[in-house]
C-alpha cells in the first residue's frame, strides 16, 4: 500500500521585532514564539476598520488601517509594511513600506522604515527616517559556556570575635549574703 503523500504547507520568513532574529514559520501561522527571545510574537495581519486605543500594536505581518479606522499606540511595528486610509497616532517602525493615502493622517514621534509613499492630501507630524533598516543582531554562540565561566566564585570570609564577643555574654556575679 502507498504512503499518503506529505502535504508542505508554503513557509514564510519573518522577523522578530524584538530582537530582530530571522526564521521561517509556516504561511498558515497566526503568532509564534521568537526562538531566540522566547518572547510571543504576532504573526498574522491586523486590519483596523474602527477605533483601536492600545500600548503597543506590533505583527510580523501588515497593518491596514480602513478609511473610517484610528489607532493610537505607544508603539506602532509592522513586519511587511502599513497601509492607512484613516489615522495612526504613535511611532512607526516598518521593516516594509508605509504607504500613507491622501486622507491619511499620522501624528507621533518617528516614523521609520524602508520605503515611505505619501499621497497628496495626507498629514504627517513628527519625525520622519526614510530609509531605515532594522539593526541586526549579533549570532548567537553555537558552543556553550564553559563549566567553569558560569560557576559562581565561591568566597569564604573569616569572622574574627572582637574584645567584646569573647568574653561570656552573660557573666554571674557573686551572690551577696
Amino acid at each position: 500500500m502507498a504512503k499518503p503523500k506529505a502535504t508542505t504547507t508554503p513557509r514564510r520568513e519573518i522577523r522578530c521585532y524584538l530582537c530582530g532574529h530571522v526564521f521561517d514559520v509556516s504561511s498558515m501561522t497566526m503568532s509564534v514564539p521568537c526562538p531566540r527571545c522566547n518572547k510571543a510574537l504576532k504573526v498574522e495581519d491586523v486590519h483596523v476598520k474602527t477605533y483601536v486605543p492600545v500600548n503597543d500594536l506590533q505583527t510580523c505581518g501588515k497593518i491596514t488601517v480602513a478609511k473610517n479606522g484610528r489607532v493610537v499606540a505607544r508603539v506602532i511595528r509592522a513586519g511587511e509594511g502599513i497601509d492607512c486610509e484613516g489615522t495612526l497616532e504613535g511611532a512607526i517602525e516598518a521593516d516594509d513600506r508605509v504607504i500613507l493615502n491622501g486622507k491619511s493622517t499620522w501624528k507621533g514621534k518617528t516614523l521609520v522604515t524602508s520605503a515611505l509613499v505619501i499621497e497628496d492630501g495626507a498629514k504627517l507630524h513628527g519625525h520622519v527616517k526614510v530609509p531605515w533598516e532594522r539593526p541586526i543582531p549579533p549570532p548567537t554562540p553555537t558552543t556553550p559556556p564553559s563549566s567553569s565561566s558560569t560557576r559562581a566564585a565561591r568566597s569564604t570570609t573569616e569572622v574574627k570575635p572582637t574584645k567584646d564577643e569573647s568574653t561570656p555574654s552573660h557573666v554571674e556575679s557573686p551572690s551577696m549574703p
